[in-house]
């Protein structure tokens, strides 16, 4: 198994170059699993992240902006605690694949234990060719010492997201 990360800021395109991976498998007839969690935007504001389960793409609400009234708030996001349980049996539920996609692993797994930090000591041995995980650049330290065999990309960098791609998809 070869391990990848993205690590990049909010709205870097961490998850932008995930879609373009997926596109990707798809074309090449690859079995995906795992998550993927795409922002909801409303006149140009993020005002949602949705989790999709790889490989069927069924969605739910994983956080939305929170409120005043809210009581599952992390940062600026209210969670939907049903959805961070409904992704982490998925993610759970080790099957094989040629790629698994953990997209996104945050603060609220790697500070708090909490979300899909359970996956978090299977990475190495999850049932797959490859892994990709993507992260907070705050969190590189982390990733780095954890998993020192992980290849990092930095979203937002052209040249390293096609490499990446390459280095992926090749037979190796």
């Amino acid at each position: 198994m070869r391990l990848y990360g993205i690590c990049g800021d909010s709205g870097q395109g961490k998850t932008r170059l995930v879609s373009r991976v997926l596109a990707e498998a798809q074309r090449l007839g690859w079995r995906c699993r795992g998550v993927f969690s795409p922002a909801v935007f409303e006149d140009g504001l993020k005002i949602a992240i949705e989790v999709r389960l790889l490989p069927g793409m069924q969605t739910r609400v994983l956080a939305r902006l929170a409120t005043a009234e809210d009581t599952q708030v992390f940062g600026k996001w209210n969670l939907n605690l049903e959805s961070i349980a409904w992704a982490r049996a998925h993610l759970l539920d080790l099957q094989p694949a040629d790629l698994w996609i953990i997209d996104e692993i945050g603060p609220l797994e790697i500070v708090n234990g909490q979300g899909w930090a359970d996956i978090l000591p299977l990475i190495p041995g999850l049932p797959a060719k490859k892994v990709l995980v993507t992260f907070r650049k705050t969190l590189l330290p982390w990733f780095q010492t954890r998993y020192p065999e992980i290849d990092i990309t930095r979203a937002g960098d052209a040249e390293a997201e096609n490499l990446l791609i390459e280095s992926l998809f090749r037979n190796d």
